[in-house]
């Protein structure tokens, strides 16, 4: 048995699906980096396979969610991007007033946030995005 046997893109799904479980059971930096690195690079494993047109791919990954899980992928590989706008992140805490209405809930534990471009986008959605856009990738492909 080889050290890694993660070789099929079914194989890095399921991982990415796993980290998501611990993502969605508590929210620190170790669950959104494994997260967001896995799924990002389940595209490596679909391109290798060779079984998805090239085009169909670029298109896929051309999608909003998929482009801000690689921002918060390659950020946390290299600390700041310099060939495309880095996005900022962080933590709001649940505090009363901590945030804008309607940005947060009240009491709902901390909110972790990717801006980028004049956008906000909470993480745990995001994952949860990235997640269902995978799977349904997987599924039109029959990976």
């Amino acid at each position: 048995m080889a050290f890694f046997d993660l070789i099929s893109p079914r194989q890095m799904l399921e991982k990415a699906q796993r980290e998501h479980a611990r993502l969605k059971e508590r929210v620190d930096i170790d669950n959104v980096f494994n997260f967001m690195v896995t799924a990002n690079h389940i595209c490596d494993y679909v391109e290798r396979l060779g079984s998805v047109p090239q085009a169909a791919l670029a298109s896929f990954l051309a999608d909003q969610d998929l482009r801000d899980c690689r921002d918060l992928c390659d950020k946390g590989k290299h600390v700041r991007l310099t060939r495309r706008t880095d996005p900022s992140t962080r933590v709001m805490s649940s505090h009363v007033g901590a945030g804008h209405i309607g940005e947060m809930m009240v009491g709902a534990g901390d909110t972790w946030l990717i801006e980028s471009r004049g956008r906000r986008v909470d993480v745990q959605n995001l994952a949860e995005q990235v997640m269902r856009k995978w799977v349904k990738f997987f599924a039109t492909h029959n990976l």
